[in-house]
Order: structure tokens, then sequence, then C-alpha cells
């Protein structure tokens, strides 16, 4: 089984990722991650976090992958000894002297080398491994064909979807030395995703393109059947900053080409599927080193892409006239290109200057030009606002479970099973009957009540005593009870 793995930043982002079907989640405390401007997690949304968890068989990787000073390290300890507590399944660290530390002291605490640990061949995961690390993340420079060449001396995860470093992982100092801030401490600048001027022999190069270092988005969504024939462990997606409605539409779209090439065998990827993806967020695409891609810039904008709507032909001080290459609705997010300025489109016109709510491929339309754009050009969308409420609409997941009734006068015992657990009640709450028999088709109608939990009812084997009187209120009393008690076990 491969694990697809979620970057979470919020409690919110959490919940889209499990409900869509992810296998773990990476996530971190107010302190001591990668990504110190997410929301991140305070200790008591951690310890609701890992819960909530472990109720759906998710498991739960917190980072603590900065470099740690001195000073820090007995609070650093403190905090680690307050996730094991909890039950957090493993740590993702950077640190080497940190992961020594807890390797001689803690040696049961689960250890993930961070990609920040920047580990690029064998004889670095060798010498992990004698640190007592059991899952490396490699570099993002790795190709597939290197990554399988590795022995199986431990678990290995890769990233397979999201923002590229335009740096070796873990080894860049440019925030630091231009601004202070310190990307190996959480506090990346992006001075990447800047414009940069060239010089060649002491002399400018007129470019076009200004960004000169900012990377494409990495997506790997047609290679699943070469990730899944390969000897990576975890399939891992990058994006703790990004916002709860990427997190769910993300997970659901590679969950559901892992679940269909493990159903059929095949990778099956619709165009329509595709232009969600790029409309969610894209920075272009590329498939980077893992599938030996040196195409990874995008030095036109390291803006969002979305996808092509249409072009301005007319424009004038009031409104910007389009022609659609796509439907457009109210509230959608547009972007000119030549400008690089976007808007929501909160009013939307007929080409006769009626308001309307949608528009269709190869109308033209009337918006407000808010944005004083004085060219014709391309225009694209940024974000759909249908799209984005459909994802709103999460949908629980549930827990398939089997229920065991074995109902005689002296007991009424009830087993409930998953994929993990069986628990057993028992009550004495039958009687003989005198007027009214319980039927066994009562009885299962009541057990199938499951309301508000996360279950949902498989197979129900039932032996039943004849000529018993159950109380419907007895029966759901117990089925309350064995629910709840199941639901308790798995969160832990």
């Amino acid at each position: 089984m491969k694990e697809l793995l979620i970057p979470v930043g919020s409690y919110e982002a959490l919940e889209y990722a499990v409900y869509n079907g992810c296998d773990a989640v990476y996530l971190a405390g107010k302190k001591y991650g990668a990504r110190s401007y997410a929301n991140n997690f305070t200790l008591e949304e951690l310890k609701n976090a890992v819960s909530f968890c472990h109720l759906y068989d998710v498991k739960v990787y917190v980072a603590i992958n900065i470099m740690i000073f001195e000073r820090e390290f007995k609070e650093v300890i403190k905090y680690i000894l307050y996730l094991n507590s909890i039950n957090v399944d493993a740590l993702i660290i950077s640190d080497l002297g940190l992961i020594s530390y807890l390797h001689q002291n803690y040696p049961k605490i689960v250890i993930h080398a961070s990609t920040q640990a920047h580990t690029f061949n064998i004889n670095q995961i060798k010498f992990l491994k004698e640190l007592g690390v059991k899952r490396v993340v490699v570099d993002r420079e790795l190709s597939i064909e290197e990554i399988n060449c590795f022995e199986n001396i431990m678990e290995i995860e890769v990233f397979i979807h999201g923002a590229l470093c335009v740096c070796y992982s873990g080894n860049c100092l440019m925030s630091y030395l231009t601004k202070k801030r310190s990307g190996n401490r959480g506090c990346c600048a992006q001075n990447c995703r800047l414009p940069y001027q060239l010089k060649q022999n002491n002399k400018l190069v007129n470019l076009k393109d200004k960004y000169l270092l900012s990377t494409k988005e990495l997506n790997t969504s047609y290679h699943i059947e070469e990730l899944m024939k390969s000897n990576i462990t975890s399939f891992k997606v990058e994006g703790r900053m990004k916002s709860p409605s990427y997190v769910g539409f993300i997970t659901n779209f590679y969950r559901t080409l892992i679940d269909n090439y493990q159903k059929f065998g095949k990778v099956m990827i619709s165009e329509e599927d595709i232009e969600k993806l790029k409309v969610i967020y894209n920075r272009d695409f590329t498939d980077g080193y893992l599938f030996n891609n040196q195409n990874i810039y995008n030095m036109k904008s390291p803006n969002h892409q979305g996808i092509i709507l249409g072009k301005v032909i007319d424009f004038n001080k009031k409104i910007v006239k389009i022609k659609l290459f796509k439907d457009l609705n109210q509230e959608d997010g547009i972007r000119f290109v030549n400008e690089n300025l976007g808007m929501i489109v909160n009013f939307l016109y007929d080409e006769k200057g009626k308001l309307i709510n949608k528009a269709f491929k190869n109308d033209i339309v009337l918006i407000d030009n808010k944005l004083k754009i004085e060219s014709l050009g391309e225009v694209r969308k940024t974000i759909d606002y249908q799209l984005e409420k459909t994802l709103q609409k999460t949908f629980k997941r549930t827990i398939l479970i089997d229920v065991i009734l074995n109902i005689t006068l002296d007991n009424f015992i009830i087993t409930v099973i998953d994929n993990k657990n069986k628990i057993t009640m028992e009550r004495k709450i039958c009687e003989k009957a005198l007027k009214v028999v319980t039927s066994k088709e009562e009885i299962i109608k009541q057990i199938k009540k499951t309301g508000d939990t996360p279950f949902t009812i498989g197979q129900i084997k039932i032996l039943l005593e004849p000529n018993l009187f159950i109380p419907i209120k007895k029966i759901n009393e117990i089925r309350r009870d064995v629910l709840e008690k199941l639901e308790s076990v798995r969160r832990k």
C-alpha cells in the first residue's frame, strides 16, 4: 500500500484532508516548524487533531523541521514529550543533533528525516538509519530511477505535487542574507518569487521575463503508474500554506487516481479534472526532476496562473469587453495578463449591458473597469466560484463496521468489529414476551441507526431466542454505548 500524505496548516484544512481520503497528514505546532506563517496548531488543537485523525485511521506526523538553537533545546524536548504523550505517529525532524539525542534517550519515538535534512544518496540513508530514523523524505532533485536504486533500508517519502524550491532543501540562505529571515528557521521570504535582472559580462541582458528563479508547480498525476510500481512508501503533497478547499480537492484528486489504478490497473484522468486542478492552483505544471524534466521554471510570473478564460477585445474608462473561451460566473476571480492585475467579478453584464450571473463559452461579456485596463490581451480565470462552493460541501468520511448479536432471555450481547478492533457489550434487557414479540427485523432496524456517529453498518449477524420482548429504548442505549466505546478506542 502506498500512503497519501497531505499537508494541513489549519484545523479546517485537516478536516478537508481526512474527509477526502488521505492516509496521513503532516502539520506543525506554533513553534519549530518550517512554515511559521501557516495558522498551525496549538497544543490543545494538536491533541484534538490526533484524536480526530486516529478515529479515521489517519496517521499524524508533526514537523519539527527547523535547525534548533541550543537555548531552545530543553523546551523542544518538553514539546516532543508532549507530542509523544498524545500518540503522534511520527516526528519530522531535520536537525541531526536532535535526531541523535532522541534516538539515544527516547528510542521508541518514531522519527522521519525531513527533506530539510537534504538526503540524496544511499550513504546518507544508511547514516540516518544508524541514527534511528524510520523514514526519509528524499531530495526533490532526485529522479525516480535514482530513488528506485536505493536499497530497502527504510521507508522513502517523495513529493509528488506542489511548490518546488529552486535551491537544495535545507541549504538555502538567500532569505536570511537579504532579509534576516531564515528559511531553515521557518521564515523564508521566498526571494525566488521576486523579479531579477540578469547580467552577462557586467552588462544587463534585456529579458522580457523577469522571474528568473521562480519554479513551476510539481504535478506527477500522469505518472501514477510509475509511482505505484516504485519503492516509494509515501506520496507527499506540498502545501501547508494552502487553503482548505485546495487541500480537499488535491486529496480527492490523488485519492481517486491511486484507488482507480489499484482497482483497474491504469491511470484515468479527465480533462475536466485537469482543468479544475489548474484553476484551484498552478504556476504552470512540471513533472520535475523526479521524471527527468529540466524545465522547472516559469519566468513569466510567480503567481497562480489559473486557466485561459478569454481575451479583451475592447475597453474604455468604465467597462472592459471580453470574448470568452470558457464559462464565467459572477464572483469568479480573473487576472488580466498584460497588466498582471486580478479582481473578483462582482458584477457581470451581457453584451447589451444587462446584469447576469453566468456567461458561457463564445459569449461576449462586459465587466466594470475597476483596474483601469488599457490594453487588449489574455484574461485568465484564477478562482472558480462554483467549484469553491462545491468543495466546501465536504461529505464526512464513514467507518464501516460489522455487528454480531447474540440475544437470549438472560443476555443481549452485541459485538462491533472494525478493521482492527472488536468491542463486545452485554446487558440484561430482555423479557419473556407476554403479548408483543420483538422481531429480528425491528432489532436490525434499531441497530442500523448510527445517527451522528462516524460509523456505517455493514453485515449484521443475529442469533435470536424466540418469544422475547426487548424495549426499543434499551436496544438504542446499548447500540449508543458500544459505538461510543468503539469510537473512544479508535481515537487513541
